[in-house]
């Protein structure tokens, strides 16, 4: 079951569910509620990549290769106004990461599970928020990283902690999950999943 707007606000006010900073009721949607990038952009830094004439491989059978790929990732630039420029993909191909400004807690005893989705509105001039696993466990607690390529022929003007690049969808499990989360990303301080 999803929850509604109201059903969203309920659990936030039984303490079921948080998200920090509080939503202000312009983010909220029937059945979501929108959530604001934070400023911490990162990419994978293609000089790096590349030191040794190679890229490496990364054997996705092993726990380990998020720790060998996020070696590569690098903080992005913002503009002196504080802004991010996402360039089209075509000029400049990147996949940036970058986290919500909100803080997500599906407390374990909540049977509250979540999605996070792109926006529709931006999805439309090209803009691909969120590429897979849109699933957010029971007993997360972290901001969440959002995966983004810019496939618009426009640039994009992002400024963090006022645009809602993604929304996010509450929903109520059938039974309370038999263990903890198991996730490395469990506390997450910034996009590259580092504590």
């Amino acid at each position: 079951m999803i929850l509604s707007d109201r059903g969203i606000v309920k659990s936030l006010e039984d303490g079921s569910l948080e998200i920090d900073p509080i939503p202000t009721p312009e983010q909220y949607t029937t059945s979501a509620v929108d959530l604001a990038v934070g400023n911490n952009f990162m990419c994978w830094d293609r000089e790096k990549l590349k030191l040794g004439g190679f890229i490496p491989t990364l054997n996705l059978a092993e726990q380990k290769f998020l720790a060998t790929a996020h070696a590569f990732l690098v903080p992005m630039p913002l503009e002196p106004d504080g802004s991010f420029l996402f360039h089209p993909f075509e000029d400049n191909p990147r996949h940036v990461l970058v986290m919500t400004r909100e803080r997500v807690h599906l407390k374990l005893g909540s049977k509250l599970a979540a999605r996070v989705e792109g926006r529709s509105s931006l999805a439309r001039i090209g803009l691909t928020v969120h590429l897979t696993a849109p699933t957010i466990h029971a007993g997360f607690n972290a901001p969440i990283t959002l995966e983004m390529i810019n496939y618009s022929p426009f640039t994009l003007k992002i400024i963090p902690n006022k645009t809602f690049l993604c929304q996010l969808i509450i929903e109520r499990l059938e039974t309370e999950p038999t263990g903890d989360i198991r996730t490395s990303f469990q506390g997450q301080k910034d996009a590259s999943g580092a504590h």
